[in-house]
């Protein structure tokens, strides 16, 4: 791994870990074994390497989906293979900094950061929300013609709901200890499936029939003088 890299994980654990502020290049250059002189050669500054691991998250996993979606050729396995890129880049990032494997970090403190401190990110993140809405509102209208997904349901807010019903799961993740989302992980691919897809349209409830026992006359008002 060149340098530069290296300068770059750290970076990006040590965001994660302590925010921007208690971030330190002096920190940076001591985990990567370097002077803090040496960064200088690669990044002007800590606010010029703190866009640039932005960038570098955004970049990674959005071209991570773009991989996984040409390896599959449904509308439900290209689903599950944007949500299973997301899944693994989080715990890989968890791996980084040191957690389990199989507890998510919440990187949206990190983004909520970013958009409020830096116009540019900001702008940035905006267009990664936009890459996944346009790219699972693409997949829905595949489904809808091909007659995979309901064509009763609005594709762009069926778009919009499964991307919080994922940035849920890893919220819920982060905050409640008994939650793993990698034992989950294929139930809701299968669950969101079911509600989505055509093989399990709404059928309404027949007519209920009058049967022998049902009573067809009106019933009778009881008089509130009746005596009991």
């Amino acid at each position: 791994m060149t340098t530069k890299n290296r300068i770059i994980n750290s970076a990006i654990k040590n965001f994660l870990v302590f925010g921007y502020e208690k971030t330190s290049l002096s920190l940076i250059a001591s985990e990567v074994g370097i002077k803090k002189p040496s960064i200088y050669y690669y990044f002007k500054n800590k606010e010029e390497l703190f866009i640039f691991s932005i960038n570098h998250i955004l970049d990674s996993v959005e071209q991570e989906i773009i991989n996984s979606i040409k390896k599959v050729d449904t509308s439900k396995l290209m689903l599950e293979s944007i949500f299973t890129c997301m899944i693994e880049f989080n715990s890989n990032l968890s791996l980084l900094i040191g957690n389990d494997y199989n507890k998510p970090i919440n990187i949206l403190n990190l983004f909520h950061l970013a958009r409020n401190r830096f116009s540019s990110l900001s702008e940035r993140i905006d267009n990664y929300y936009n890459f996944l809405e346009t790219t699972i509102l693409n997949i829905i209208k595949i489904g809808q013609n091909n007659n995979k997904i309901r064509k009763d349901l609005d594709d762009k807010s069926l778009a919009i709901k499964i991307i919080a019903w994922f940035e849920g799961l890893f919220m819920l993740s982060t905050i409640y200890s008994s939650f793993n989302i990698n034992t989950i992980r294929q139930s809701f691919y299968d669950n969101m499936w079911k509600m989505i897809s055509c093989e399990n349209e709404y059928i309404p409830p027949k007519k209920e029939k009058k049967g022998f026992f049902k009573n067809k006359s009106k019933p009778k008002t009881i008089s509130l003088g009746t005596k009991w």
